[in-house]
């Protein structure tokens, strides 16, 4: 009887570890929505934004994962976006990671952002928000700027793509003649 039980009590705790183990690798894809997974994804791709089939950016990544319910469009593993002006490129945006709103094309870049511009102007921060419609840059954080003949930094900045007419705000930094 002794025997019984312990073979017994065995038992179910072998069961009780056996299904708790199938909770615990159960995949928790199927609870999330439709808006929660993305429509479709590509990995080293290409993203060409144009007006009346003029260039005016194009966005490379590691992997892009678009979310049509959502709206948006999700950028991972490094992203770089390349500039245009009449034909040229005029500056390289890159950055960790971003997000592009589909309906405006606007791009958002996180994580180590920087921007060299054609002219050698360079920006370092760490968000950085591209207005598609304005084709201007600007963030409220932290920002660095280099040029030939300074560096500028402070909080808060905004300028046209190229970094050729740009703002800081709150601004400190070194300057040389």
């Amino acid at each position: 009887m002794q025997l019984r039980m312990a073979v017994l009590a065995a038992s179910l705790s072998a069961c009780f570890v056996i299904s708790s183990c199938g909770e615990k690798f159960k995949p928790t894809s199927t609870e999330l929505s439709g808006s929660q997974l993305p429509s479709h994804e590509s990995w080293n791709s290409s993203v060409i934004f144009t007006d009346s089939t003029i260039t005016k950016a194009v966005l490379k990544a590691g992997k892009i994962s678009v979310y049509t319910e959502g709206g948006f469009t999700l950028i991972d593993s490094g992203a770089v976006v390349e500039f245009y002006r009449d034909g040229m490129i005029v500056s390289t945006l890159k950055g960790g990671r971003g997000k592009v709103n589909d309906k405006t094309k606007d791009i958002e870049i996180y994580d180590s952002v920087s921007v060299i511009s054609k002219d050698s102007v360079k920006l370092f921060t760490d968000k950085l928000f591209w207005n598609n419609a304005t084709r201007m840059v600007s963030t409220n954080e932290f920002v660095r700027i280099k040029t030939p003949a300074e560096e500028i930094q402070g909080y808060g900045f905004e300028s046209d793509q190229s970094l050729s007419n740009y703002r800081i705000f709150k601004v400190s930094g070194t300057f040389t003649n």
